[in-house]
């Protein structure tokens, strides 16, 4: 009757609970449970019946976990500072060499979980594979950081950067067969060596006051090219204006002096006055008009009281029979 119980309550211990944030594998006799397709079976949440110890064994996974692992100096001393200079313990510092022969202490977080169809991979394929992963990404970070300077960690290129460690770091999880499915690096703090620290904040305000002066030289740049091409633009439509003024002028007189040319020939034709004649006296009216301008012009008047009269004859009349 013993016996009976004992082997009652040895069988019901093959009795197991799977939770609902889990995914079990079942291992009997030592090897893995798999389905027809040859892929190791999983068993969802709920109760379930196998084999009791020590023939079966049942391993819990969380599938959908976001499990995270961090290389570098994580911790910060001094809440207060953050960023590229904040202090930095040496115990716990993780330097890495730039492609720049600078030491810096960098920090990243991998977000990892189990891969659902590689859940086999992860329990019996790879040895220790969250171990592993650390020494990835401690690889692809060494690697990173050899081939980038301080201002490409620092500021640059942090998002190329990260992108470039995420997809290595999924080429290398799969290729290893870790069973591990890599969804995001996140960079974290750069800090310079404390020995170093006081050049690193010369060096950063040295930039600083560089790019002031760069983006001050490029704001005078451009107002001095607005200027000029604004003067540039007002001499050409004042150029402009000159121009139609004397255009406009030029076909006038034209005009004027065809009209003339044409009364003069038609004076010679009805036998009013001849052509040398009609010539002779518009020269003259001619003559009277500009100088009648000139002298409207002129400031001084000086007025000769020699006695003796003075010609400002220009044009004289032709004789008769003359050309």
């Amino acid at each position: 009757m013993q016996f009976a119980i004992v082997l009652c309550v040895y069988l019901l211990s093959g009795f197991f609970v799977v939770r609902g944030n889990e995914t079990a594998v079942v291992r009997r006799f030592g090897a893995a449970v798999k389905n027809a397709n040859g892929e190791v079976r999983l068993w969802p949440s709920g109760w379930h019946y196998d084999c009791p110890w020590p023939f079966a064994s049942v391993d819990r996974v969380k599938l959908n976990e976001i499990r995270t692992l961090s290389v570098g100096n994580l911790e910060q001393d001094e809440p207060s500072q953050s960023g590229f200079l904040r202090s930095v313990d040496p115990a716990r510092q993780a330097q890495f060499l730039s492609g720049d022969k600078n030491i810096l202490n960098v920090q990243i977080s991998v977000s990892y979980r189990v891969s659902d169809s590689a859940i086999g991979d992860f329990l019996f394929a790879a040895v220790s594979p969250e171990r592993r992963l650390r020494t990835l990404a401690e690889s692809v970070l060494a690697d990173a950081m050899l081939h980038s300077g301080v201002d490409f960690v620092h500021t640059l290129g942090r998002n190329e950067l990260r992108e470039l460690m995420t997809s290595r770091l999924q080429r290398l999880a799969a290729e290893q067969r870790l069973g591990l499915t890599v969804d995001d690096v996140t960079i974290g703090n750069v800090s310079p060596p404390l020995r170093v620290k006081a050049e690193f904040i010369d060096v950063m305000n040295a930039r600083a006051d560089k790019e002031t002066a760069i983006n001050q030289a490029r704001a005078y740049s451009e107002q001095r090219e607005a200027e000029a091409r604004a003067t540039a633009q007002r001499a050409k439509d004042a150029a402009e204006v000159i121009r139609r003024q004397s255009v406009e002028s030029a076909k006038a007189e034209s005009e004027s002096f065809s009209k003339l040319i044409a009364q003069l020939r038609s004076d010679e034709q009805s036998g009013r006055r001849s052509y040398a004649e009609a010539r002779q006296l518009t020269l003259r009216r001619k003559y009277l008009d500009t100088l009648e301008e000139v002298l409207r012009k002129v400031a001084a008047k000086v007025v000769l009281d020699s006695g003796q009269a003075i010609d400002l004859t220009i044009l004289r009349e032709q004789k008769a029979g003359s050309r």
